[in-house]
Parts: C-alpha cells; sequence; structure tokens
C-alpha cells in the first residue's frame, strides 16, 4: 500500500511540474514573441546598417530557410503576414493579388544575377524592359531587329509566370537616328510614317500574346502644339504632326488586338502638364484614337505628390475612359520639382545625401499614401511599375551625382521601411 501512495504521488508531482514547465515556457514564448515584433517595429533603416540584417541564406523572400524565426500577425485585411529577421515571408505581389500587378523594370545583369532574380521572381508579379525594347535598342539599323535581350527578359517572365508591360514602341528621344534620313537627306513624312508603322507592327507581332499592354507612345505630347512644354525639339512632330501619334496606335491595336495601349508620360504633378496631356488624350479618344490607358510615371521625390492631387488625377483621366497605371515609380530622398521645374545635379550640390531615419520615414508615408489610394481606386488604376527592383547605382544616382535610394529594397536585397508601410494594410 505504502509502495503504491508513492507511485501515484510520483505520478501526480511530475504531472504538476509538467504543467508548470509548459506554463513557463509559454511565457517564454509570448515573450519572445513580443519582443520580436516590437523588434520589428522599431528596427533601423539606415542603408549603412544592412549588413547587420542581411539573411544568411543566398535565398530571398518566401523561400527564405530561417522560417523558425517568423512571427505571425493578422492586418486589417485579414491576411496572415509573416515577417522574418532580414528577407520577408511574404511579398508584393501576394499582398497585391486580388488588385493589380506589382511590377519592377529590369535589365538583362538583374535577372542573371540568381539573388537578384529570386527577388523579382518572388516580390513582384510583372516586369519591364527598363531598356531593351526601346526602339533605338530593337532596331538599329532599318530592317534589322535586335530581339536577343527583349525574348530573353520575356522568356524570364513566361518561366516565372510573370507579366509583361512593353515599353517603348515610339519615344521621340530614342528613336534610331537612322529614322529621319534617307540617302543622306532628311526624310519626309510619308517614308517617316511608313517607318513608324513597320517597327510597330513588326515588335508587338514580335510579343503578341507575350505582353499585356504596351506604352505605345512616350513622352511625346508636350512637344504638341504653338506653345509646347518641352523646349527641345521633337523631329517626329516636326516632320509628321501629330499624325504619328495616332498611326502608331492605330498599328498596334492592329497588330495585336488583345494588348492593353497606353501613353505614357512623367511630371503629372504639375499641373499645366498634367492638364495639357489630358486634354490631348481626350480629344484623341474622341477622334477614335484607340487608346485605353495612360501611364503615370511616378518619378516623384521626398517632396511628394498630394493625395488628394493624386485621387483628383486619377479620376481625370478615368473619367475619359482611360485605365491609370503608375509605370516608373520611384521616391527620390531629394525633391523632385522647384516652383515648376525639375531640379539638376547643380540645384542640389549643398544638399546631404544622408539617408536619415526622418527621410526614411517620410519617404516611407509617401510610398504608403501612393500604395493605399491605388487598391482604394482598384478598377480605375490597374498597375504598380517600380522603376527598379532595389537601391543599386540607380539613374538617379548618375543623374545626380549624388547616392539616392529611392525603392523598397536596398543595396542588399533587403526590405526597406518603405516596403513594410506598403504591404501591411
Amino acid at each position: 500500500m505504502v509502495k503504491m501512495l508513492q507511485y501515484c504521488f510520483l505520478i501526480v508531482s511530475t504531472i504538476i511540474l509538467g504543467c508548470t514547465f509548459s506554463s513557463s515556457s509559454n511565457d517564454s514564448a509570448d515573450s519572445v514573441r513580443n519582443s520580436s515584433e516590437k523588434l520589428q517595429d522599431t528596427m533601423s533603416y539606415d542603408i549603412n546598417d544592412t549588413q547587420n540584417i542581411q539573411s544568411k541564406s543566398d535565398s530571398l523572400g518566401p523561400n527564405s530557410s530561417d522560417s523558425s524565426k517568423s512571427i505571425v500577425r493578422k492586418t486589417s485585411s485579414n491576411r496572415d503576414v509573416r515577417k522574418v529577421s532580414g528577407a520577408p515571408q511574404y511579398s508584393l505581389k501576394d499582398a497585391y493579388r486580388n488588385y493589380f500587378p506589382i511590377g519592377a523594370a529590369v535589365l538583362p545583369n538583374q535577372i542573371n544575377n540568381s539573388k537578384i532574380a529570386n527577388l523579382i521572381t518572388t516580390q513582384f508579379s510583372s516586369i519591364t524592359a527598363a531598356n531593351d525594347m526601346k526602339p533605338t535598342y530593337l532596331q538599329p539599323k532599318e530592317g534589322v531587329f535586335n530581339f536577343n535581350v527583349g525574348d530573353k527578359i520575356v522568356s524570364f517572365a513566361t518561366k516565372n509566370n510573370m507579366k509583361v508591360r512593353g515599353h517603348t514602341l515610339v519615344w521621340p528621344r530614342k528613336m534610331p537616328k537612322w529614322f529621319y534620313y534617307s540617302q543622306g537627306k532628311a526624310v519626309g513624312k510619308d517614308l517617316l510614317l511608313k517607318r513608324i508603322e513597320t517597327h510597330v507592327n513588326t515588335v508587338v507581332q514580335h510579343y503578341k500574346g507575350k505582353t499585356y499592354c504596351w506604352d505605345v507612345v512616350n513622352e511625346a505630347i508636350p512637344f504638341f502644339g504653338p506653345n509646347p512644354l518641352d523646349s527641345n525639339k521633337d523631329s517626329l512632330y516636326i516632320i509628321a504632326g501629330e499624325e504619328y501619334f495616332d498611326k502608331a496606335f492605330y498599328v498596334a491595336r492592329k497588330a495585336d488586338p488583345n494588348a492593353k495601349l497606353f501613353y505614357n508620360d512623367n511630371g503629372f504633378e504639375w499641373k499645366k502638364k498634367r492638364d495639357r496631356i489630358f486634354e490631348y488624350l481626350k480629344k484623341a479618344k474622341a477622334r477614335g484614337v484607340p487608346i485605353d490607358g495612360v501611364g503615370m510615371q511616378g518619378h516623384w521625390g521626398i517632396d511628394g505628390i498630394s493625395e488628394a492631387y493624386l485621387r483628383e488625377t486619377i479620376k481625370m483621366f478615368s473619367s475619359i475612359g482611360l485605365e491609370v497605371q503608375i509605370t516608373e515609380l520611384d521616391i527620390s530622398i531629394y525633391p523632385i520639382r522647384s516652383s515648376g521645374k525639375v531640379m539638376k545635379a547643380a540645384d542640389l550640390k549643398s544638399t546631404s545625401d544622408a539617408y536619415t531615419e526622418q527621410i526614411q520615414t517620410k519617404q516611407a508615408q509617401i510610398y504608403s499614401m501612393i500604395f493605399r489610394v491605388c487598391r482604394e481606386m482598384k478598377g480605375q488604376v490597374t498597375g504598380i511599375t517600380l522603376w527598379s527592383p532595389y537601391d543599386w547605382a540607380n539613374y538617379l544616382t548618375k543623374r545626380m551625382g549624388k547616392k539616392n535610394y529611392p525603392y523598397l529594397f536596398d543595396e542588399n536585397l533587403q526590405p526597406k521601411k518603405s516596403f513594410h508601410d506598403v504591404v501591411n494594410f
């Protein structure tokens, strides 16, 4: 009997200790989770500190092997959001799956780099050839088309179930020089329009069924009319007038009736330019030109764009039956305009390029507002494309001669504060 009582006492003691240990372990786990969440919320996003938070894994995004550090939290839209030290276990494309494609402009060396390619495929649902589908690249000599690099980008997208935005068929500043000459003399209107027809038809036919939309004409309207907004010369307009604009859209529609056709331009934050573009596209639509949408490039700065103005602009173009896409989004850490004038390197000579906490927070607020407005105006807005996957030695840095950090991922491919603010909704 005594032995039996001792045995029962041993069992009861074991159970009590087990429960105590389990409770202690759960409290400890909760403490770890709370600490981790607090660390994530207060993490320094200084570009110089990214070495300290970079994932040791070669993979990025959802393929991160360090899943033991993930934290699950619910967003306001009732989505499970996972955060992991270094690399996110959730993605832009998943967060916006029910809204519109999220794209990035890419270069050939980026899709050939396994780490960068992994970032692109895990985070984005659409890609744009940053340069390699522009006229100067595709037809450097008359009748000689070079689709090699463009085909590789499209093949990469197809392999990874990504959409492709075609950019761009006609751009006054990026037409090959031979376009304007014939036998050593300036080309006439008829031949120029024929060359536009041949180029547009050949390119769109080549990528038919592989590009879901095209920037048919890029940055042209400011050259038009008796009082152009752009003081530079558009040789296409000088030779053929506005007829070349219409021609490009008609040919593109015939070559691929299923592709969405866009006019793409920058500077929409400048009201005078925005209104000029709106009035022109309204008249073009009225005369039957097959334009499906307008691309707002979105090269904005730390001075941002107001929410009310952005909403007004989207509503304006939607009112004439045009889809709106943000096509080349980046948020420079410097102001973009001063009194309507685009800032140049000389204007920023005395400006620091320090990527301070204040600038990071301001940049994140601008990104968050833009994405929120676009979500709320889903249907009118049908896509967002960033002009690079990450903060490499980008064109803004080269143009201004100062370091710039305009995108959602840093130079080490790590998510920035802007990224977390954009996907946590």
